[in-house]
């Protein structure tokens, strides 16, 4: 006897072909029935005998189609309803919203045959997608997600194309970014912000295009989350020109290779590197260089890796396999903001750096720079930067239902914010230094746009405990707009610590567990600026067990990009070394720090990253950063380029609930006298923080520990921690997010959900 049974089935199952697939199980076992998308989901009906109705259930849970993730199903009875047919039916957006968001997806292997098939015609066209490929999270403008609720809706569908999109047995089936050579997106090149090249024909302005990157030209092309800026990556000139216009001095650019074959002759990629590039998310991987490559030395000086990515885009992939040579393509920014997106902001700004703007009538809603991602020897992959491709969302949810809809604000730089709504947890792609004016509008405008598409509103708001931070000031703006009474704070390093707790499911373990916080600036609860930070976590509870003994803070923040300050601060109890670092200042700024040193207000630090500064100073590496973290990445490539075996370390003791480093300076003095190669000493130095943290945790006698901070992006420091302790002790580190400030805000849903800091 038949009966009708409704299947809702909700989490990451939509923009995957959800729809199209569960129209082929059921045409395949001559089922009738229903199926459409809802906010809250996929619902199914079908009306069938009790067992083809299991049947037919079970298989599409336990085969979903590529790409989807299913958090939760049920089927029930209902009333009988008569079908005869199974047919796709308008979505029904009424219901609350309640599903995991698209990402955006790298182009597939069958969508790049299709534009290189003589007689396709899709042959050459710049935005070629399927239902398992293409822009999803930065297009979608409402849920569920439909062609009209993304920025296609006012894009007409072909009468060919329209066909696929309604032929069940189709590859493009409801595929709702279907578009060909027919009835394309319209593209536009742009010589100056008022002058257009005529031509709209896609193919003769990618050809003009790649006529000017081989001419030594600079332009911005628009991606999938942003604009980016593009040129030859083997051509010292045009690079160091782009340098100068983007006052970007040192910072290593990320590569556009048009295949892996060619990104293999100028660096070593390993199998997991390979998987990496080769994925949905596509991310820029940072990959070892060989001794000689075919790109500038402009590309990343000073360091010995290159930041490899493949084209995850049609529009890239047709722009790269052309000119058939590497080429720089990094984010279209002013220094220290998010990527430019919206093209009248690029038309207006970015002419300052490139030649040439390469728009098209797609828009994009919210903005993602590249993902960045690199793997340590042992394996351990360390996310740089999570963005396109790996955000919004955050599953499994390790901090389970929420009955209020919870906002984190995250942290002041390498800024992200998380909503945890009921069951979901979204985590924001990076939104840049809060600090810059343009970056604060974009983290509001994504903020807005994720609020506008869960059609939520907090009922609780949780940041950072330093007041002052724009952040801070961000959140306490926010709740009195939406008069949200509830605004919780927590201090930054124990939001570091609860992240990597939550990312490794240890919030509600019995285990006593050493949390390792190892970074460069927060603002502590003795309103010291914390940076190395020993936590011990028991029975739900942290506690500051530990900490690098303090050291003055020299000129505030100025301190953070000058590591010649940092070694001034380390040596200042040290008079028979300072003649080391006096030619890094002028005479009468020697006079002026020294007296500041004196007259120090009092505020100190324990910052690694501070730490770690001052000892590349010391060794003549860096004594002013052109970017955050400049001096530390030297550091590090030295010393994977050391090949001496180290069989002694510096010192670092504990004393009473300090960490003592002043042994480990002198003993990095000793070496620089004795004209150790500088090298071997930075090699020696990671040896040595990875040889206290085994120290360490003989002393605290526990064998679990977790590591977060920015510092562990360091990626030879992490094999050296894994090599010494990974056999007899437990190690856990971030998996799906940065060490870096981009977890805080699943710190501080942490920190609040076990009410740590609950003020």
């Amino acid at each position: 006897m038949k009966e009708t049974y409704h299947i809702h089935i909700n989490g990451l199952v939509q923009g995957v072909g959800f729809r199209p697939y569960v129209c082929r199980i059921a045409q395949s076992m001559q089922m009738t029935g229903v199926v459409n998308n809802s906010n809250d989901g996929v619902h199914i009906k079908i009306t069938a005998c009790p067992s083809n109705a299991e049947k037919f259930y079970n298989h599409i849970i336990t085969h979903p189609p590529q790409g989807a993730i299913i958090t939760s199903h049920t089927i029930k009875k209902e009333a009988l309803q008569l079908f005869t047919s199974f047919s796709i039916i308008e979505s029904a957006p009424n219901t609350e919203a309640a599903i995991l968001l698209t990402p955006d997806v790298a182009i597939c292997k069958n969508c790049k045959q299709e534009m290189e098939e003589p007689f396709n015609k899709r042959k050459g066209y710049a935005f070629t997608t399927c239902v398992h490929c293409g822009p999803r999270y930065s297009i979608i403008t409402a849920l569920p997600y439909d062609r009209a609720n993304t920025t296609m809706a006012n894009l007409e569908m072909c009468d060919s194309c329209r066909d696929e999109y309604s032929t069940i047995n189709n590859s493009r089936h409801y595929s709702q970014t279907n578009s060909c050579n027919s009835c394309a997106i319209p593209m536009h090149l742009f010589s100056s912000a008022t002058n257009e090249c005529k031509t709209r024909d896609g193919e003769k302005i990618i050809e003009m295009l790649v006529s000017i990157l081989q001419s030594g030209k600079i332009a911005a092309v628009k991606g999938i989350g942003g604009y980016l800026l593009v040129c030859d990556a083997t051509n010292e000139e045009v690079v160091n020109t782009l340098r100068q216009r983007k006052h970007r001095p040192a910072k290593p650019f990320a590569v556009l290779y048009p295949s892996i074959e060619m990104a293999q002759m100028d660096t070593d990629i390993s199998t997991i590197e390979k998987q990496a590039l080769q994925s949905d998310q596509a991310p820029i991987v940072l990959c070892k260089k060989k001794s000689k490559t075919s790109t500038a030395n402009a590309v990343a000086p000073g360091l010995d890796k290159i930041g490899v990515m493949l084209p995850y885009a049609p529009l890239l992939y047709l722009i790269a396999t052309k000119c058939n040579k590497p080429l720089i393509a990094t984010s279209g920014n002013i220094s220290g903001a998010a990527i430019i997106y919206n093209d009248d902001d690029a038309l207006e700004n970015l002419f300052d750096i490139a030649d040439y703007i390469l728009t098209y009538e797609r828009e994009i809603v919210v903005p993602q720079d590249d993902s960045v991602v690199q793997f340590t020897e042992s394996g351990q992959r360390i996310i740089i930067r999570r963005s396109r491709g790996l955000a919004p969302n955050y599953f499994p949810n390790p901090l389970g239902f929420s009955n209020q809809t919870v906002l984190a604000t995250g942290a002041e730089l390498k800024s992200a914010f998380a909503i945890l709504h009921k069951n979901n947890l979204f985590i924001s792609q990076y939104l840049g230094d809060q600090q810059a004016l343009e970056s604060q509008e974009s983290y509001l405008h994504t903020l807005a746009h994720l609020q506008q598409l869960l059609k939520i509103i907090p009922s609780v708001v949780i940041t950072d405990k330093h007041p002052a931070y724009n952040i801070s000031m961000l959140a306490n703006a926010y709740a009195r707009q939406y008069q949200i009474s509830c605004v919780h704070t927590t201090q930054h390093h124990k939001a570091h610590f609860t992240s990597v707790l939550a990312e490794n499911n240890l919030l509600q373990t019995n285990e006593h567990i050493a949390g390792i916080v190892w970074d460069g600036t927060g603002w502590g609860d003795d309103e010291q600026i914390w940076g190395s930070e020993i936590f011990l976590f028991e029975n739900k509870e942290m506690k500051r067990v530990a900490h690098l003994d303090y050291f003055p803070v020299v000129a505030g923040d100025k301190m953070s990009l000058e590591p010649r300050l940092s070694a001034l601060s380390l040596l200042q109890h040290m008079p028979e070394a300072q003649h080391i670092i006096q030619p890094m200042f002028s005479e009468a700024e020697w006079t002026f720090y020294q007296k500041l040193l004196q007259t120090t207000n009092g505020l100190q630090t324990s910052s690694m990253g501070r730490f770690l500064d001052g000892i590349g100073a010391i060794l003549g590496i860096c004594n002013k950063n052109t970017y955050e973290g400049e001096c530390a990445m030297q550091m590090e490539a030295l010393a994977r380029n050391c090949k001496e075996e180290i069989d002694d370390h510096y010192l670092l003791y504990l004393e009473e609930n300090m960490i003592k480093w002043q042994k480990f300076i002198e003993g990095v003095i000793d070496d620089v006298k004795h004209k150790q190669d500088r090298s071997f000493i930075c090699r020696k130095v990671f040896y040595s923080l990875a040889k206290a943290i085994g120290e360490l945790r003989a002393h605290l006698n526990i064998n679990a520990l977790a590591f977060s901070g920015g510092v562990f992006q360091n990626a030879l420091l992490a094999d050296f921690i894994i090599a010494g302790l990974g056999k007899n002790n437990k190690l856990y580190f971030h998996k799906q997010l940065s060490p870096n400030d981009e977890c805080i805000a699943l710190g501080q849903l942490a920190c609040w959900a076990l009410k740590i800091d609950a003020i």
